[in-house]
Order: structure tokens, then sequence, then C-alpha cells
């Protein structure tokens, strides 16, 4: 990219040679000149406003803002223009438009678009990190976004309904608190336990946890000790210090328990 960068400057006829490059060589080749020009590799200098554009080409859809400009628009009519699909939607390309608007990179700043762009990811590409990422920004306030445990619940579980394994979890602790949404051990230990399921460590110890305290399934500190070694043998501490507690069940239950706590 970068030798193509240094001919596109030899006369004027050749100045569009990188970007035509790119589009001939289609989606892939386009992604690749923009994250470099996103970030200044490649032998490129940073040049984010065109990375931007050139990400809005692969994006797939165009928000509809009824012939006004996005940067005119309010926090309402911002969340909730229509989209229009122009051709195969490309979830990557809508979540790096959104990492734009919320760090204020290639564009001005703006939460809103941020926001809706990965809205856009998950409903138009059915994207589950996009949906996860929103989860966080709630969640958390990230971005000058309000925080709202209920949408932050709202978008783990619709992250966590498409495979997204920490969704799974987050989603479990919010079961398990009644954050967002009602209280209720049963649905917090069925998604620990997809979760776990899908090899998330600290959701199998949120599993073991549930069944040494009875929380949504009948108590059993040998169950418990089942699920503790399985995320111990992963380094989880906090399965460790559960093991070592239940040391003359685990002993018994897992044979091999006692050489990952040097006891």
């Amino acid at each position: 990219w970068g030798d193509l960068a240094k001919l596109s400057t030899v006369q004027s006829s050749w100045k569009t040679l990188l970007i035509d490059a790119a589009r001939f060589g289609g989606c892939k080749a386009k992604w690749e000149l923009a994250e470099a020009m996103l970030n200044g590799k490649r032998g490129l200098t940073k040049n984010p406003e065109q990375a931007v554009t050139l990400f809005r080409e692969m994006a797939g859809v165009r928000l509809d803002f009824h012939n006004k400009k996005e940067s005119d628009k309010t926090e309402t009519e911002s969340t909730a223009v229509s989209v229009e699909r122009t051709k195969e939607p490309f979830s990557p390309a809508m979540k790096r438009i959104a990492e734009c608007y919320l760090k204020g990179v290639g564009v001005e700043t703006n939460r809103d678009l941020g926001v809706r762009w990965l809205q856009v990811a998950y409903e138009v590409a059915n994207d589950v990190d996009a949906a996860h990422t929103l989860a966080v920004l709630y969640e958390h306030g990230k971005f000058a976004v309000e925080i709202d445990v209920y949408r932050a619940a709202e978008w783990f579980l619709k992250a966590a309904q498409g495979g997204h394994t920490e969704a799974m979890a987050e989603y479990g602790l919010c079961c398990e608190l009644g954050c967002g949404r009602d209280q209720s051990d049963e649905e917090a230990l069925d998604w620990y336990m997809r979760a776990a399921n899908n090899g998330h460590t600290t959701a199998k110890y949120s599993v073991g946890e549930a069944f040494e305290e009875a929380r949504g399934v009948p108590q059993s500190d040998e169950e418990a000790c089942l699920w503790y070694y399985k995320a111990a043998v992963e380094g989880d501490v906090d399965s460790k210090r559960a093991l070592r507690r239940l040391h003359d069940i685990a002993r018994i239950v897992v044979p091999g328990v006692a050489a990952i706590l040097d006891v």
C-alpha cells in the first residue's frame, strides 16, 4: 500500500490509484486499506476520514436520515433512523464505524450514532459481538453512554441467545443478582451452565457455587467439587480456595485434586 501511495503522487491522473486498487481487489483489499489508513500502517500515513469512507462502502447498509446530515441529528432522531441495505452486509465495517463515532476518529464524536451502528450490526448482520459490546457500554457507561442496567441485561440476553459465551456468563450474573431483570437462581444456573459447557472458567466456578449453596438446584458438595475442579485446573483462584475449604470431600470426589492445590 505504501508503494501505491507514492505512485499516486507522481501525476494527477494517478491520484485515485490507491483507492481504485482496493476497490478492484474486493472487500478484503478494501478492508486492509481502510485499516491501514485508520492506524497509519503498511507504509501509509494516518487518514481516518478516508478510512471511514471505505468502511461505509463496505458496510452494505446506509442509515436513512431523510435528507439530513448525520451531524444534524438529535439524540432521539439519530437512534431512530431507518436502515437501507445497499449490498451484502459486512458487520466488521459497521462495528468499526461505530467505534469511530464513539472515539471521534475520522468523524465528529457522536455517542448516539456509535450506539446505532452497533445496533445495526446486530439487527442486520446478526453480529453477537456487537450486541455484547452494547451491553458492556450500558453496563459501564463507556464513551459517555448513560448507564442503564435494564438495557445492559437486554443486550447481554440477545448476545447470549446468539451463542456469545461471555454474554451467557454475564446474563447469568444479571439473573443471579436481579440486575436489570427479575432475580432467578434457576435461570442464573441455566446460563452459567451454558457458558461453562462452552469453556467459560468463571462460569464453572459459579455452577459449583450454586450447588454448594443450593441456589436453583439441590445442595450437593460433591457436585460443587466437580465443578470447582474444572475451573481450578484452568487456574481459577476462587475455585482452588473452595476446594481447599471442601478438601475432605474433594479428595474423595476428585482423587487428583491435591496436585493442583499443592496440599
